[in-house]
């Protein structure tokens, strides 16, 4: 089984591919892109349906997933996360791909069999022995929402 979790921002999309198990994932991707800064909402959303494409088409996975977030909703946030996620969910339909959002509420120790307190940050930099740039905050929560998904 091959997870691709993603977590979509304002200025870019981090992708984060495991297979394995929860208790031995191996990291197969992880990569950020960034969103073109000068493109209309239209040039937009025409890009996201050409980078998920490919990156669906390339990684192949058997599930994939997406952080949802429903907090400072404005205009840029709308065509930049909500877009993707929409495009996404779109190809993934397409392409039989079993989709799901993740609430980042749900990712807590008791998931990982972890006790309580246990901070999941650190948890995955072991777990996957620290991988190079891109790998900060946002890069291990996506990774984390991947490995969520594992056996």
């Amino acid at each position: 089984m091959e997870v691709i979790a993603f977590t979509f921002s304002t200025t870019g999309i981090f992708l984060c591919v495991l297979y394995g198990t929860k208790l031995e994932p191996t990291l197969k991707t992880k990569h950020k892109l960034s969103i073109p800064t000068n493109y209309s909402t239209a040039e937009i959303v025409e890009w996201f349906e050409t980078e998920l494409s490919l990156i669906l088409n390339r990684e192949k996975p058997s599930v994939a997933t997406y952080k949802l977030t429903i907090s400072n909703v404005n205009h840029n946030f709308v065509s930049k996360v909500f877009y993707g996620q929409a495009i996404l969910n779109l190809l993934c339909a397409k392409a039989n791909i079993k989709i799901e959002h993740t609430s980042p509420s749900s990712i807590v120790t008791s998931k990982f069999n972890l006790p309580k307190g246990t901070d999941l940050q650190k948890y995955i930099d072991q777990l996957l022995k620290s991988p190079g740039n891109p790998w900060d905050a946002k890069m291990r929560d996506t990774a984390l929402m991947a490995l969520n998904l594992l056996k």
